[in-house]
Protein backbone atom coordinates (compact mmCIF):
# COMPACT_ATOMS: atom_id res chain seq x y z
CA UNK A 1 0.00 0.00 0.00
CA UNK A 2 3.11 2.44 1.25
CA UNK A 3 4.39 1.52 -2.22
CA UNK A 4 1.73 2.38 -4.73
CA UNK A 5 1.31 5.65 -2.38
CA UNK A 6 4.87 6.81 -3.24
CA UNK A 7 4.43 5.65 -6.78
CA UNK A 8 1.29 7.88 -7.69
CA UNK A 9 2.92 10.84 -5.77
CA UNK A 10 5.94 10.31 -7.64
CA UNK A 11 4.02 10.48 -10.80
CA UNK A 12 2.22 13.64 -10.06
CA UNK A 13 5.30 15.41 -9.53
CA UNK A 14 6.39 13.98 -12.66
CA UNK A 15 3.23 15.34 -14.66
CA UNK A 16 3.30 18.59 -13.29
CA UNK A 17 6.72 19.36 -13.24
CA UNK A 18 6.63 18.25 -17.38
CA UNK A 19 3.87 21.04 -17.84
CA UNK A 20 5.89 23.29 -16.09
CA UNK A 21 8.50 22.69 -18.54
CA UNK A 22 7.18 22.89 -21.75
CA UNK A 23 6.18 26.20 -21.26
CA UNK A 24 7.66 29.01 -23.42
CA UNK A 25 9.13 31.75 -21.30
CA UNK A 26 9.00 33.82 -24.47
CA UNK A 27 5.92 35.25 -25.29
CA UNK A 28 4.31 38.23 -27.63
CA UNK A 29 3.94 41.48 -26.48
CA UNK A 30 0.04 42.29 -26.50
CA UNK A 31 -0.83 45.48 -29.33
CA UNK A 32 -1.74 47.28 -25.75
CA UNK A 33 1.09 47.52 -24.17
CA UNK A 34 3.38 48.62 -27.15
CA UNK A 35 4.92 52.21 -26.94
CA UNK A 36 1.56 54.20 -27.85
CA UNK A 37 2.30 56.61 -30.51
CA UNK A 38 1.60 60.40 -29.96
CA UNK A 39 -1.56 61.73 -31.85
CA UNK A 40 -0.50 64.47 -34.11
CA UNK A 41 -2.38 67.94 -33.60
CA UNK A 42 -4.20 67.95 -37.19
CA UNK A 43 -6.00 64.38 -36.54
CA UNK A 44 -9.28 63.86 -35.43
CA UNK A 45 -8.49 61.86 -32.73
CA UNK A 46 -6.87 64.26 -31.19
CA UNK A 47 -9.88 66.29 -30.51
CA UNK A 48 -11.16 63.13 -28.53
CA UNK A 49 -10.17 63.01 -24.32
CA UNK A 50 -10.26 60.39 -21.91
CA UNK A 51 -13.68 60.32 -20.51
CA UNK A 52 -16.00 61.42 -23.23
CA UNK A 53 -19.55 59.71 -23.77
CA UNK A 54 -20.15 57.63 -27.01
CA UNK A 55 -21.86 60.30 -28.13
CA UNK A 56 -19.67 63.11 -27.41
CA UNK A 57 -16.97 60.88 -29.78
CA UNK A 58 -19.68 60.20 -32.95
CA UNK A 59 -20.22 63.76 -33.15
CA UNK A 60 -16.31 64.44 -33.62
CA UNK A 61 -15.60 61.64 -35.37
CA UNK A 62 -18.98 60.18 -37.28
CA UNK A 63 -19.73 56.30 -36.80
CA UNK A 64 -17.03 53.69 -36.55
CA UNK A 65 -15.86 51.53 -39.15
CA UNK A 66 -15.87 48.17 -36.98
CA UNK A 67 -17.21 48.21 -33.00
CA UNK A 68 -16.70 45.22 -30.89
CA UNK A 69 -17.52 44.82 -27.26
CA UNK A 70 -15.45 42.30 -24.86
CA UNK A 71 -15.51 41.43 -21.25
CA UNK A 72 -12.51 42.86 -19.10
CA UNK A 73 -11.00 41.12 -16.01
CA UNK A 74 -12.71 42.63 -13.63
CA UNK A 75 -15.78 41.20 -14.70
CA UNK A 76 -14.72 37.70 -12.53
CA UNK A 77 -14.02 39.87 -9.24
CA UNK A 78 -16.53 38.68 -6.76
CA UNK A 79 -18.83 41.53 -5.49
CA UNK A 80 -17.38 44.30 -7.88
CA UNK A 81 -19.90 46.40 -9.06
CA UNK A 82 -18.10 49.31 -10.72
CA UNK A 83 -18.64 50.38 -14.67
CA UNK A 84 -15.76 49.12 -15.79
CA UNK A 85 -16.27 45.06 -16.52
CA UNK A 86 -16.91 45.51 -20.36
CA UNK A 87 -15.10 47.35 -22.43
CA UNK A 88 -16.37 48.59 -26.22
CA UNK A 89 -13.92 49.71 -29.20
CA UNK A 90 -14.73 51.47 -31.77
CA UNK A 91 -12.39 51.34 -34.95
CA UNK A 92 -11.73 53.76 -37.34
CA UNK A 93 -10.28 53.09 -40.70
CA UNK A 94 -7.00 54.99 -41.21
CA UNK A 95 -7.54 56.73 -37.56
CA UNK A 96 -7.08 53.97 -35.16
CA UNK A 97 -9.17 52.53 -32.20
CA UNK A 98 -11.47 54.52 -29.15
CA UNK A 99 -11.69 52.26 -26.24
CA UNK A 100 -14.69 53.16 -23.98
CA UNK A 101 -15.08 51.28 -20.49
CA UNK A 102 -18.87 49.42 -21.39
CA UNK A 103 -20.87 49.08 -18.08
CA UNK A 104 -21.88 47.04 -15.22
CA UNK A 105 -22.28 43.04 -15.26
CA UNK A 106 -26.30 44.19 -15.64
CA UNK A 107 -25.61 46.68 -18.83
CA UNK A 108 -25.89 49.30 -16.90
CA UNK A 109 -23.09 52.67 -16.12
CA UNK A 110 -21.22 54.72 -18.49
CA UNK A 111 -19.59 54.60 -21.39
CA UNK A 112 -16.54 56.75 -21.34
CA UNK A 113 -13.77 56.91 -23.28
CA UNK A 114 -10.71 55.14 -21.50
CA UNK A 115 -8.11 55.00 -23.91
CA UNK A 116 -7.26 56.04 -27.51
CA UNK A 117 -5.04 54.51 -29.78
CA UNK A 118 -3.85 56.18 -32.71
CA UNK A 119 -2.29 54.31 -35.66
CA UNK A 120 -2.62 55.49 -39.19
CA UNK A 121 -2.47 51.60 -40.80
CA UNK A 122 -5.64 50.88 -38.84
CA UNK A 123 -7.73 48.72 -41.26
CA UNK A 124 -10.74 49.48 -39.50
CA UNK A 125 -11.62 45.75 -38.66
CA UNK A 126 -10.57 43.98 -35.40
CA UNK A 127 -9.05 40.47 -36.27
CA UNK A 128 -8.20 39.11 -33.25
Amino acid sequence: MRRSIVFVAAGVIAVTTAGCASKSTTAAVPPAAQAARPIPPDSALAKVQIGMTQVQVQSILGAPTHEVSYESGKRWIPWYFGSDVRRTEWAYKGLGRVVFTGGNQWGGGAGNVERVDYDPNENGVRTN
